[in-house]
């Protein structure tokens, strides 16, 4: 049996070359992006989506007063970690904002099946190609999107929030609506 040995050079340029791609592969999706969403106020895009009811919506069909987005997936550990918290905090504070959760990339059965085991009660879109989630710019998951009662995007979050957390960007998002 042979054993393989890499040089401390040969480590370095696979190093190098793994930050490359790394690098390239954001750029990339970044460009692909297009029209990334910013927290200046930018407006939500216009296109419809499926509801896991079966109806369709818009993001204007949630207008009226603060709205909460959450892309999540089954595929995701992080995300799977943070929807028990962000169901925990639409139960404290539903009357104040509208949650509207989105899976990303996911089989509509394994979508289903982690809502139902979480106990999600709020309204559940389906993205199953994440044609939504690239429109928006975003790449990291889970990603929340926090919007005022306008309509207009007051902050993007890229990655896992805890209860206490959500809270207190959710209380910043009520109090400037």
């Amino acid at each position: 049996m042979s054993t393989l040995t890499v040089t401390r050079r040969q480590r370095h340029r696979i190093v190098g070359g793994s930050v490359a791609l790394l690098l390239s592969i954001v750029a990339a999706t970044v460009a692909l992006g297009g029209g990334a969403i910013s927290a200046d106020g930018d407006a939500l895009p216009t296109e419809s989506f499926e509801l896991f009811d079966g109806g369709t919506a818009t993001f204007a069909d949630f207008g009226g007063k603060p709205l909460v987005i959450n892309f999540w997936a089954s595929w995701c550990p992080a995300c799977v970690g943070e929807l028990p918290d962000v169901q925990a905090v639409h139960v404290v504070q539903g009357d104040d904002v509208t949650f509207l959760g989105v899976a990303n990339a996911d089989s509509r059965g394994a979508a289903t099946a982690l809502a139902d085991e979480v106990g999600l009660t709020y309204t559940l879109a389906d993205d199953p190609n994440g044609d939504l989630f690239r429109s928006l710019g975003l790449i990291a998951m889970p990603s929340t999107i926090f919007v005022d009662a306008d309509g207009r995007i007051q902050e993007v979050f890229g990655g896992q929030l805890d209860e206490k957390a959500l809270i207190a960007r959710i209380e910043a998002l009520v109090e400037a609506s």
